[in-house]
């Protein structure tokens, strides 16, 4: 008896150091309220402190069984322990997760496939098979053209030219319609003409003077051309 005495004093004493132990270490967890030892945590850690404190409560009820001398597998609390441990696991993996490593998903990428043809073959016409590659051309960027001197001064020199070339071609058309109007007059009397002007203005005389009289000239008398024909009207 002496010696199961001493040893219950002594686990007692452990016991109690143990204890006080515990109160230090939950003091600072009992100084402010939940929310507010959560605010300060990140994600992971906030999943530990709320699994470790139902866990730790689910097992002081069970020391206090033992204490009582109840058997605490036949209490609801080592249930309650069981599905608390689950989440251990649970948060276990999710700090210790492999980074999933990227998969080809064949059946969602054949059902967006199909899906898409779908549409396209509804909006295109039935008659019309699906073109493969857009006809229309890509329309090209537009550069901006820098507009010298020298090329204005080439555009009017062109502008002159064309006008000149129509002015003249205007010119000719004009003098071969007149001189289709009656060709063998016109060039008679131009000819004739042209002639009796140089002549006249080599001899110095005016186109409006009457022709000069030949000096000494008789003039010859006129013939009568039923002169000394008789003709009896009495027979």
């Amino acid at each position: 008896m002496t010696s199961e005495t001493a040893k219950a004093k002594s686990r007692l004493s452990v016991l109690a150091s143990s204890f006080d132990d515990l109160e230090d270490l939950l003091e600072p967890l009992f100084s402010q309220s939940l929310p507010e030892n959560l605010m300060g945590l990140e994600s992971i850690q906030q999943a530990k402190l709320q699994t470790l404190l139902p866990y730790l409560v689910y097992d002081l009820i069970f020391i206090y069984l033992k204490t009582r001398g109840i058997d605490p597998k036949s209490h609801p609390v080592i249930s309650e322990l069981d599905r608390v441990k689950q989440y251990f696991g649970k948060v276990a993996n999710a700090e210790t997760a492999p980074e999933p490593a990227t998969k080809l998903d064949k059946n969602a990428a054949g059902r967006f496939i199909k899906h898409a043809i779908a549409q396209v073959s509804k909006q295109l016409p039935q008659d019309e098979p699906t073109p493969l590659i857009s006809a229309s051309p890509v329309p090209a960027a537009s550069i901006p053209v820098k507009v010298t001197s020298k090329m204005l001064a080439r555009a009017d020199y062109q502008r002159q030219l064309r006008e000149e070339a129509a002015q003249s071609s205007d010119e000719e058309g004009l003098q071969v319609i007149n001189d289709t109007s009656d060709p063998d007059n016109e060039n008679t009397m131009d000819v004739d003409n042209s002639a009796a002007e140089s002549s006249k203005r080599i001899l110095g005389i005016s186109a409006f003077d009457d022709p000069p009289q030949a000096p000494n000239k008789r003039k010859r008398p006129t013939v009568d051309p039923f002169a000394g024909i008789h003709i009896d009207l009495h027979v």
